[in-house]
């Protein structure tokens, strides 16, 4: 089975321009808290089912909201229906890496350097 998308990229958000981020911008995390369960995606991607314990397979499952998405969603279509003058200047997905995989190439790719205070991410597991 192979699933996929259609969608239309405009050409000016096609491609990544560090000139586009000045220092002192803002990183904006859309979506729901931060959850243990789907942490273990990316290590559990790389091995066969079965293989893993119980933990990391549960670990491994990246669970939606819908309504959280949908949210999300909404609130890209709005920044970028400003055309030009969407706040939005980059953006990233968010995979089995987290936060602290996501930021810190938005960052790279922006050319510039910063600080993050993994706390204070809203987060569902006081555990972590």
């Amino acid at each position: 089975m192979i699933a996929g998308g259609v969608g239309t990229v405009r050409p000016q958000h096609a491609l990544k321009d560090e000139k586009l981020v000045r220092p002192g911008a803002h990183l904006i995390a859309l979506g729901g808290p931060a959850m243990l369960i789907g942490l273990g995606g990316g290590a559990a991607s790389s091995i066969q089912s079965g293989e893993g314990d119980v933990s990391l397979d549960f670990a491994s499952v990246q669970r939606g909201n819908a309504e959280v998405q949908r949210r999300a969603q909404e609130v890209i279509n709005t920044c970028t229906s400003l055309g030009n003058r969407s706040p939005i200047k980059f953006i990233h997905d968010v995979g089995a890496g987290g936060l602290s995989n996501a930021f810190p190439e938005l960052v790279h790719d922006a050319g510039l350097g910063a600080r993050f205070e993994l706390r204070e991410i809203d987060n569902a597991d006081k555990g972590m």
